[in-house]
């Protein structure tokens, strides 16, 4: 991974800017994708649509921040001194993500997806590492709201729509889904979704 320039940016209800770290270039080489839509690549971090400024406690979406200026990787040390002491902008907690629910920070529906897939992964964490094996009542009640937002029309959301089903156990809603037609692109992980329904086997799961 080769690290890109740090941004200097004026984000939407924040006193003072924040710094955003951006990758230059990278890849996506001994990454581990998962069944929930999380991927883990260490040479490929992932780069968070809502972010946080640590200091002040303010939640904003990335693409709304004016950039004001930039650290370019191979010069830094020689940034304006004002830049110095900036914080760099940070993912949400899991209680951020609850709160940004019931804020207006949800006024499309993508960025309510966004929140719920997010908060699906930080329920998923904990049975990634083998500390639990299911999911908690919040996130199981998260997984609802999801799975009413996701639209059968989009190839995308129908897959994400029937891996939100397993998780909750509704295995031939599941399977309905995964037996309509996808592109040849999704067969790989229809297929190892589908085996899992078959076993009843509602944790999240690597993809091979």
């Amino acid at each position: 991974m080769i690290p890109g320039p740090t941004l200097i940016v004026k984000a939407p209800g924040c006193q003072n800017p924040v710094k955003f770290s951006t990758i230059a270039s990278g890849n996506t080489f001994s990454a581990v994708y998962w069944t929930d839509g999380k991927r883990d690549a260490r040479m490929l971090p992932d780069e968070p649509w809502l972010r946080k400024s640590p200091s002040e406690g303010v939640m904003f979406w990335s693409d709304e921040c004016e950039e004001i200026g930039q650290i370019d990787f191979c010069s830094r040390g020689s940034e304006k001194p004002e830049w110095e002491d900036l914080d760099y902008a940070v993912e949400p907690s899991e209680d951020d993500y609850v709160v940004a629910l019931q804020s207006g920070l949800v006024s499309t529906p993508e960025k309510e997806r966004y929140i719920r897939m997010r908060l699906w992964w930080r329920g998923n964490d904990p049975i990634r590492r083998g500390e639990i094996t299911e999911l908690s009542v919040a996130h199981q009640d998260n997984l609802k709201c999801f799975e009413a937002i996701l639209s059968e029309g989009d190839d995308n959301q129908r897959l994400m729509k029937a891996e939100v089903l397993r998780h909750l156990s509704r295995f031939d809603d599941a399977l309905r889904l995964l037996d309509s037609e996808f592109p040849e692109t999704y067969s790989h992980a229809v297929q190892q979704i589908r085996d899992l329904v078959l076993r009843s086997d509602y944790k999240v799961a690597t993809l091979t």
